[in-house]
């Protein structure tokens, strides 16, 4: 009998320490569970770019969808990256439940222009900071009418949107953000193929006449203006136990511009490279720090 009466204290005062112990932080499921946004943004292709050569006019254009009937708020925030560094996030636009209830769920052609995204980050130089390659990624903060904020942290660090409800422009029921990059519309059909390339110049001997005969350009993305060359060197490096050395490049509004990558050492674009469609010939000036190498390389397409 004794006993049974010490079982029934100790498991009395263990449910006691676990319930003391909870934290109450842990608890953020809310009451409604199972209410949440439905909130779509579907950026119009013919405005998913900051266009480089018409900074003045150029913007983010974008239908929203909801079906929801509890939402506080929608905001659509912004931050600007460039050379991987990022700035704060501000608030671009906000809607209530009034606003999508009075467009009827569909709040059709909303706009963000470029001018505004550099007037609310206060971005040096303006417009006339921007370059190619530089990137606006938008956050789609939504808050219900009871306060709960999506997307959140919630237990165990997990997100309160989950991936089966996002990424997916036709399915979605929740769209968590969207980048756009500056830059220019690239004809895709214009530089992906096959080239045969030749270093004409450099401050080594050895390089001038390297040449390869197969060198690809395919389109890489994400941008819609970035492709992968499979060799940027001509085979210039393998009499020295190298290798062919691919490399991104950006078409800036017909310019373009390698981003930085390696060889022998860090090889990065030191400017004036040329892209002449009508003839399909990309010439590139590159610089090797490791052993201060310059070549220029001359890839025409086949």
């Amino acid at each position: 009998m004794m006993k049974n009466i010490y079982k029934i204290l100790l498991t009395g005062v263990i449910g006691l320490f676990l319930f003391a112990c909870e934290d109450e932080d842990t608890l953020r499921i809310p009451q409604d569970f199972g209410k949440g946004p439905n909130v779509r943004i579907i950026v119009d292709p013919d405005f998913s770019f900051i266009d480089f050569d018409d900074l003045s006019s150029a913007k983010l254009q974008f239908d929203l969808y909801s079906e929801s009937k509890n939402l506080g708020t929608v905001e659509i925030r912004a931050f600007y990256s460039s050379g991987g560094v990022n700035s704060d996030t501000v608030t671009m636009k906000t809607y209530t439940q009034a606003d999508i209830d009075a467009a009827n769920g569909v709040l059709k052609d909303q706009d963000i222009t470029a001018q505004a995204l550099v007037d609310a980050l206060d971005l040096p130089g303006g417009l006339g900071g921007l370059a190619g390659g530089d990137s606006f990624t938008f956050l789609n903060r939504t808050t219900m009418d009871n306060g709960t904020v999506y997307p959140s942290t919630t237990v165990g660090g997990n997100s309160n949107v989950t991936p089966n409800i996002t990424n997916s422009s036709a399915t979605t029921s929740f769209t968590t953000s969207f980048t756009l990059f500056v830059g220019c519309p690239s004809d895709q059909a214009e530089f992906v193929g096959t080239y045969s390339s030749v270093i004409t110049t450099s401050n080594f001997g050895g390089f001038i006449g390297s040449t390869n005969d197969e060198v690809t350009i395919t389109f890489k993305g994400p941008e819609p203006f970035r492709y992968q060359i499979s060799d940027i060197s001509s085979l210039a490096y393998v009499p020295f136990g190298g290798q062919a050395y691919p490399g991104d490049i950006y078409d800036i509004c017909g310019s373009p511009q390698m981003l930085p990558t390696n060889t022998f050492g860090a090889t990065v674009d030191t400017g004036g490279g040329t892209w002449d469609p009508d003839t399909g010939t990309l010439t590139l000036n590159l610089f090797e720090s490791f052993n201060g190498l310059t070549w220029t390389v001359v890839l025409t397409k086949k």
